[in-house]
């Protein structure tokens, strides 16, 4: 049964000693039920969100994203474009977590066109994270890989797709391909968000800039391209590439090629994590959606739609070169509603 928002306020108080609740509202944030969660706000008008995780699942998710916000210290902060959340308190058990509120609404993907400020702020913002001292995760403990480190990690979920019997041998003879290509793998990793989808992005109600992003719990030094494949997705026509546009030119130092491939195979992979999921969870309904989906995709490829993640074709990483890759088809859906990527409420 969801714990009532008074319940919650209480545990909040508890939480960080001094608080003096004056208003609770119960909180959704636009989420999908990970948490029960509530909006407090104190004697002072200042705003907080009170969570408390549902279940074993959440509760792990909710620890790790501690951790990583942990990490994010206040001179890492100051080089970000928009707030990252904060912890005001803990309280250990029940498990409730007080976090500092942040201003905005959940990102609607078809906002994001290409001549509007919001592709060019998403952009940005991710460049920015990008951009944070490797140190900053590292110091903290949290995962770091190397690129080698990261093409064995597709190779890996390859094989599991392959073994379950229910991914066509044709994409998995695509993907096997690009991880096995060591031109798409030669990249300097960095700091990356781990779980970026327009869930995770917060805008101001004008809808032109990002105000914060959610879901840190992944946290890690990774391939960056990660971060950009959720994007891939976006519905507007050009906006896909106004985004990857605006991320090259904020880190003109960086020189990756193969940053737009390797977006797309982790794009084209998320249909391989629902599938994955929904074979864990014996969810008939999610494994049906995903082997729809991945039927789509190889529509695509053998229609020669669906984008090359060969280095053949590589172009430069500008924003008509790349709408001009994308402009056949749009990446395959994201599964954002997929565990391994959601941190919402």
């Amino acid at each position: 049964m969801p714990r009532h928002r008074f319940t919650l306020a209480a545990l909040a108080t508890l939480a960080v000693p001094g608080l003096d609740v004056a208003v609770t509202r119960t909180f959704t944030g636009g989420g999908d039920g990970q948490y029960d969660a509530a909006l407090i706000t104190d004697a002072l008008g200042s705003h907080f969100i009170v969570r408390a995780p549902v279940d074993r699942s959440s509760a792990e998710r909710l620890e790790a994203e501690e951790r990583a916000l942990g990490a994010l210290t206040s001179g890492a902060r100051a080089r970000l474009p928009f707030d990252a959340p904060t912890v005001v308190g803990v309280l250990p058990k029940p498990r409730t977590v007080v976090g500092g509120y942040i201003e905005g609404v959940r990102l609607q993907p078809p906002v994001v066109r290409p001549d509007g400020p919001l592709a060019g702020s998403v952009g940005r913002a991710l460049a920015a994270v990008h951009d944070l001292p490797a140190a900053v995760v590292a110091d903290a403990g949290l995962p770091v890989a190397s690129a080698a480190d990261c093409a064995r990690a597709v190779d890996e979920l390859v094989r599991r797709a392959d073994s379950c019997g229910d991914v066509p041998l044709e994409l998995v003879g695509r993907w096997s391909a690009a991880a096995a290509d060591p031109a798409l793998w030669r990249f300097r990793p960095t700091v990356v968000h781990g779980a970026m989808g327009a869930e995770c992005v917060l805008v101001d109600r004008e809808g032109e800039r990002v105000t914060g992003l959610l879901g840190w719990g992944l946290l890690a030094v990774g391939d960056p391209a990660r971060d950009l494949a959720w994007a891939l997705g976006l519905p507007e026509p050009g906006a896909p590439a106004a985004v990857l546009g605006a991320y090259a030119a904020a880190r003109p130092q960086e020189h990756d090629p193969a940053l737009a491939q390797r977006a797309l195979l982790y794009a084209e992979l998320e249909l391989v994590r629902w599938l994955l999921h929904g074979l864990e969870r014996r969810d008939p309904v999610v494994v049906e959606d995903a082997v729809q989906m991945l039927e789509a995709l190889l529509a695509s490829v053998l229609e020669h739609t669906a984008g090359s993640l060969g280095h053949d074709r590589m172009p430069p990483l500008t924003v008509a070169e790349v709408e001009r890759m994308l402009a056949a088809r749009h990446a395959a859906p994201l599964a954002a509603q997929a565990s391994s990527s959601s941190s919402s409420e």
